[in-house]
């Protein structure tokens, strides 16, 4: 949520003082009709912002200021919908924090009189809260049936034909899962075993019993590892985080801007990573949490160690509070100890729940 008010409703750039995103709050905040002395300090707080000397923080209890806090963002969301139908999209529900989670439930409670589509999603081992009530509507996805695999081997092929053995084994070792169909196609396609002719593609040989391994983590690590040139790019990357700002991997990377950029553009092209924008602007998202998970795993716990302590370094000397990368972009796997002391104010309550969360100030 915190997030979502930052780049969609306020659209925070990296390079305005806190004073000029407190001014774009207050904005934001009179346009939905919310009383600025009350709500002002329970965003900024938020937020981590700091108040102007006109607002005074609100004197309360930390839970009284959390219930405040979530009706606020109910309040501007209600009003949006009275504007507008919104629809509102929150995926991978199975991570959700707990403070999430009882906004989510104040908002299933206005379902029926608000023109609010919720679509949410997650794990089966997810058990929402809310689950009997009359305007809601659970949809099980089950496993792709064997002729929808069939047809997304053939779109991840961009509509050239595959060999029948080539499919078959893909179908039969993916067992339905989304996912593990388009990696395994894909390793396939990269794997060397086939040619591509103009309308389809040819196996080269017989196909090995073991070309396609039988687990997703062997066949995103199998990618990987012909990756060579970039593999610890996207290792380095993945220490970072789910999603890393160029800014941040060009400081702590050793390797020049040319090869940077040039390695990056090789992870986008075999769509490890989705990017958006720009160089020296851009930022860069793992493109499944499974991926990010495979090449951090990968690394040695001795490089492991050095890129952790080489990221805490480089954020304590080169960017500043003010400076810093906005909450998207900071490092989820950073070392807690190496930044527990001195490296973020902590503020109030929420301020800290906020940096608890992204897991910078917390000591283990």
């Amino acid at each position: 949520m915190i997030d979502l008010l930052e780049r969609v409703a306020l659209r925070f750039e990296r390079e305005e003082s806190p004073q000029q995103k407190l001014s774009k709050l207050e904005g934001f905040l009179v346009q939905y009709g919310l009383p600025l002395a009350e709500t002002v300090p329970l965003f900024a707080a938020l937020l981590s912002l700091p108040l102007s000397r006109r607002l005074c923080p609100l004197a309360m209890a930390p839970a009284q200021q959390k219930q405040k806090t979530l009706q606020a963002l109910l309040t501007i969301l209600l009003r949006i919908a009275t504007q507008q139908p919104v629809l509102f999209v929150m995926e991978d529900l199975h991570w959700v924090d707990p403070t999430t989670l009882e906004f989510l439930t104040l908002l299933v409670d206005q379902g029926p009189t608000a023109r609010i589509l919720a679509l949410w999603t997650f794990r089966p081992d997810f058990s929402p809260p809310w689950t009997g009530r009359s305007h809601l509507t659970q949809v099980t996805l089950p496993r792709l049936p064997r002729q929808q695999a069939t047809e997304m081997t053939g779109r991840v092929a961009h509509g050239k034909a595959l060999p029948a053995e080539v499919v078959e084994q893909v179908v039969a070792k993916t067992d339905g899962v989304p996912l593990f169909v388009e990696e395994l196609t894909k390793m396939v396609l990269e794997s060397g075993l086939l040619q591509e002719r103009e309308d389809r593609y040819e196996l080269t040989g017989p196909l090995p019993p073991l070309a396609i391994p039988t687990t997703l983590h062997d066949s995103l690590m199998a990618r990987l590892d012909r990756l060579a040139t970039v593999k610890g790019l996207a290792q380095l990357g993945a220490t970072l985080g789910r999603e890393f700002s160029y800014e941040l991997l060009q400081a702590v990377s050793p390797w020049d801007e040319e090869t940077l950029q040039r390695g990056l553009h090789q992870l986008v092209e075999a769509e490890f990573l989705y990017q958006q924008g720009l160089p020296p602007q851009a930022t860069y998202l793992f493109k499944h949490a499974l991926i990010q998970d495979a090449a951090y795993q990968s690394l040695l716990r001795s490089t492991r160690q050095q890129h952790h302590q080489r990221i805490a370094q480089v954020l304590e000397e080169r960017f500043p509070i003010s400076a810093r990368p906005s909450p998207s972009c900071w490092p989820s796997t950073t070392p807690r100890r190496a930044l527990r002391r001195k490296p973020f104010p902590t503020g109030s309550r929420a301020g800290r729940a906020r940096h608890r969360a992204l897991g910078l100030c917390r000591s283990d």
